[in-house]
């Protein structure tokens, strides 16, 4: 492969595919002007986009060229302003094989070559040939004998390189199902049909149908008809997160190996990502508000080399798991952080800290709407309810550790529990503000490498000499532990809990 290639004409759909996705909103607004727009035919703004997509797509396949020479993939795109990527041997991670729907109707594949930097999201080869995949696996992982693109797109069991399973792990239907059922996508797709049905409903709203239909409602039934239209979108929302879910994770399957973990996924669009073990900065539990009361979760990790195309490096590692099985599956992928260390939690008196942040901007708001709008007593709930919102927030803040591996426990929305090991964090910084100087608080966070940005953990109004007492043994200045603390006062023996908590 010394002489520069181009990819499969196949790409050229698939750049104007993303082109799509990537413009959605934008390329429906412009539809829906164009069918409204009575000086443009709706047809020329159909075909127009399609033109433009398809010319585009074409531009970017054409100007696009590969080759790898040595041990250096070079790659040259661009349309108008030619980007030279260069990524050699010893900077290439992980190099993962994804086989879409577009891609498997013709025999292909996608390659995409990751590192630690941005470079590698530009670095994905669209569509390219099972032989060619094969090549470039085996030139830039020579240890690897680039067998991987050929295990992906046979679907086989078998592994993607000489390197035996250890262990095989598949996700359950039921737990399957329940996950595509409670996904932290809902929300997504809720305000994709809100942002739909604003530029629909003035085209609706004039089509004589639409008068019919009303028409034949009561005029008393407004308030019945509302509360259909809400229930109509609230299942039509979760109907589409619960079929994406079910596709993305559908065929699950996790590989654990001696060097790497191996994840392969999906029913349409086929995944399979490759995670070697010294590239995982952390690990953390997510307990989400409809899964946390059924008792299940979702284990994630942070990885430098992995990034997707938003570049973070945060990656579902387990999409759902009870509660009760988290540790058993940690010692059987992860055994090094299946460990329980001993925490601390903040003090009474940060809890009004945590009740103001939760429900101030809620109680403002409230009472402009209830003042200008003139609503119902009821809307005062809410403020009540981002009251207990922050009562749990404190209960969730917690932070432990215990020789090299630290536990911070915090909650936005959902639950989060991070295992991180010390050698491991890039930043720690402990900060005050005036009125936690005031209150003697403090709040720390912790910074990891993930995808292109980082990602930090960290929990708010801490007592300010555990907050040192935790950045001494992130320096490795001092080793204390929280059980070697002073434990005469009732209150510090009341704070005192076990980290993470799971049984």
């Amino acid at each position: 492969m010394s002489d520069f290639q181009r990819q499969h004409p196949v790409a050229a759909i698939s750049r104007a595919l993303g082109l799509i996705r990537g413009n959605f909103i934008t390329i429906l607004v412009f539809l829906f002007v164009g069918a409204r727009s009575e000086n443009f035919p709706f047809l020329w703004w159909i075909g127009g986009g399609a033109g433009f997509l398809l010319i585009a797509g074409f531009a970017n396949w054409w100007r696009f060229l590969y080759k790898v020479e040595d041990d250096t993939l070079h790659i040259k795109s661009g349309i108008f302003v030619r980007k030279d990527i260069y990524l050699t041997k010893d900077r290439i991670q992980v190099i993962d094989v994804t086989s879409g729907v577009l891609q498997r109707l013709f025999g292909l594949v996608r390659l995409d070559i990751q590192t630690a930097g941005s470079s590698s999201r530009q670095a994905a080869i669209d569509a390219i040939t099972i032989e060619d995949a094969r090549d470039i696996s085996y030139l830039l992982r020579p240890d690897k004998n680039g067998s991987s693109a050929e295990g992906d797109l046979k679907d086989s069991a078998e592994s993607d390189s000489e390197e035996e399973s250890i262990k095989s792990i598949k996700l359950p239907l039921k737990e399957l199902l329940i996950a595509a059922s409670t996904s932290g996508s809902f929300g997504i797709a809720l305000s994709l049909i809100a942002t739909v049905f604003s530029q629909v409903e003035p085209l609706i709203g004039q089509s004589e149908m639409y008068e019919y239909l009303i028409g034949l409602i009561p005029s008393d039934a407004d308030f019945i008809l509302i509360l259909a239209m809400i229930g109509a979108f609230v299942l039509f929302a979760w109907l589409i997160s619960f079929f994406s879910t079910l596709f993305k994770y559908g065929n699950f399957q996790l590989e654990v190996k001696e060097d790497e973990i191996v994840v392969s996924r999906g029913i349409f669009e086929k995944k399979r990502i490759t995670i070697p073990y010294n590239r995982i900065q952390a690990i953390h539990v997510a307990e989400g508000m409809i899964r946390q009361p059924l008792g299940y979760a979702s284990l994630h990790l942070e990885s430098a080399g992995y990034g997707d195309e938003k570049g973070s490096g945060s990656f579902v590692l387990f999409p759902l798991i009870g509660k009760g099985n988290i540790q058993s599956l940690l010692q059987e992928i992860l055994p090094d952080y299946n460990r329980g260390v001993e925490g601390i939690t903040p003090p009474v008196r940060s809890l009004r800290r945590y009740i103001f942040r939760s429900s101030v901007l809620v109680t403002l708001i409230t009472g402009i709407l209830f003042w200008v709008l003139s609503l119902n007593v009821w809307i005062w709930l809410l403020p009540l309810v981002s009251v207990f919102w922050g009562w749990i927030r404190f209960k969730d803040a917690a932070a432990g550790w215990d020789g090299d591996l630290f536990v911070i426990r915090s909650r936005f929305l959902s639950k989060s529990t991070a295992y991180i090991k010390k050698k491991r964090i890039q930043d720690f910084s402990l900060h005050q503000s005036f009125f936690q100087r005031y209150r003697g608080l403090c709040s720390i966070k912790m910074y990891v490498a993930s995808g292109d940005q980082g990602k930090s953990f960290g929990v708010s109004d801490l007592e300010l000499d555990d907050g040192y007492r935790a950045l001494d043994e992130a320096r490795k200045e001092t080793a204390v532990k929280i059980s070697d603390m002073d434990k005469s006062e009732i209150e510090l023996k009341n704070r005192l809990i076990h980290l993470p908590g799971w049984v």
